[in-house]
């Protein structure tokens, strides 16, 4: 198989991050690693590995994720060059124009894969759902990370089943020397860039919570600030700086998975399979969150982690108290986090299932 698998943007995100370590791990040759957007954070994470990504388009500025032309243009010469099979794309604008520009590619198959689940009410889960709902007959497969976005693909935009493969994502290995729950400091931990479907400003009240009854917990969050300091000015403003500290985007997040106590996902909407979710639980770091789209399909509640309403701040304190002040509670579901990780999670699996729908694919 010769597969070209683009990505829309160059930074390094959960989607990213994931779908490029499988492509690493799959046989020598099959996987050509690309990107619409110019040079970015993914393309020297890309490099770190030993492997040079395609780069289609160039940036405007600091601007990323801008879809040109010219990209097209040079993925087309690309495609038709070397011959490629099956273009595995990820990103919704970049899906649209390439089924439209597909007749350009006589023979290629277009693989759409979708990391998120697009049920939401927000403006850009309407616009997904409406283009699918039109244009699905474009796409040869879908393939999802969660078996929620897969029922969202058939209920509703129309998909047939028999299109939709579900793939959760896998890591390459489990972590050496893991400390013990109770040798860690109080740390909890956020992974998530900073947008507000990510919930971070909801998520400051139940830290204010928290501290109330525990004040020596800090807060750590990770990732790229897509809102402008907003968060930053939040927590100044409620006089948390103290508590809860922003480090920014990181490429790798395991020092600061080794001495966490818990990870919050405190998400609204828009969720997978997320990459942070697993890191964690190979760290044997029990997860909180909200019971939202593909978060129960990882963790299972009261086993791995406690999952709460979606959006009850109240009831997200709670629960990050509790396993705070029951370590006997929160080590049984490290123990068992990562005795999942190690059986469920595997890099292996979501390479083989991945090959196999694609031969399956291009077998017709």
């Amino acid at each position: 198989m010769r597969i070209l698998l683009v990505f829309s943007s160059s930074e390094l995100g959960g989607a990213e991050r994931s779908l490029t370590r499988m492509a690493l791990a799959s046989p020598p040759g099959v996987y050509q690693l690309a990107t619409l957007d110019g040079e970015g954070p993914w393309c020297d994470w890309v490099r770190s590995q030993g492997q040079q990504p395609l780069v289609f388009g160039v940036r405007n500025g600091a601007l990323h994720g801008s879809l040109r032309l010219g990209a097209f243009v040079s993925l087309l010469r690309h495609v038709r060059r070397e011959d490629i099979q099956i273009v595995y794309i990820c990103g919704l604008r970049a899906s649209l124009w390439l089924r439209l520009l597909n007749p350009l590619m006589p023979g290629v198959k277009l693989v759409h894969g979708i990391r998120w689940n697009p049920d939401s009410n927000s403006r850009l889960d309407r616009f997904f759902r409406g283009v699918e709902r039109w244009l699905n007959g474009l796409v040869d497969l879908y393939i999802t990370n969660s078996q929620i976005a897969a029922t969202t693909l058939i209920e509703r935009c129309g998909i047939s089943i028999e299109k939709i493969q579900v793939i959760h994502n896998g890591l390459a290995e489990i972590p050496t020397n893991i400390l013990p729950l109770a040798e860690r400091p109080l740390n909890v931990l956020t992974v998530a860039n900073l947008n507000p479907r990510k919930g971070y400003l909801e998520y400051l009240l139940a830290i204010e919570s928290v501290l109330q009854e525990i004040p020596d917990v800090h807060f750590t969050f990770v990732g790229r600030d897509d809102m402008n300091g907003k968060v930053q000015s939040a927590i100044r403003e409620r006089d948390l700086s103290e508590r809860v500290s922003f480090v920014g985007f990181q490429q790798d997040v395991s020092s600061w998975m080794r001495v966490a106590r818990l990870l919050v996902v405190p998400s609204l909407w828009g969720e997978g399979c997320p990459t942070a979710v697993l890191e964690a639980m190979s760290h044997g770091v029990p997860v909180v969150g909200y019971a939202l789209d593909g978060l129960p399909e990882l963790v299972l509640h009261g086993q791995d982690g406690l999952l709460v309403p979606i959006a009850d701040t109240k009831f997200l304190a709670m629960a990050i108290i509790k396993l705070l002040r029951e370590p006997e509670v929160a080590n049984k579901m490290s123990v068992s986090s990562l005795a999942r990780s190690e059986a469920e999670f595997q890099l292996n699996s979501c390479v083989m299932k991945h090959q196999d729908g694609l031969r399956l694919l291009l077998k017709g």
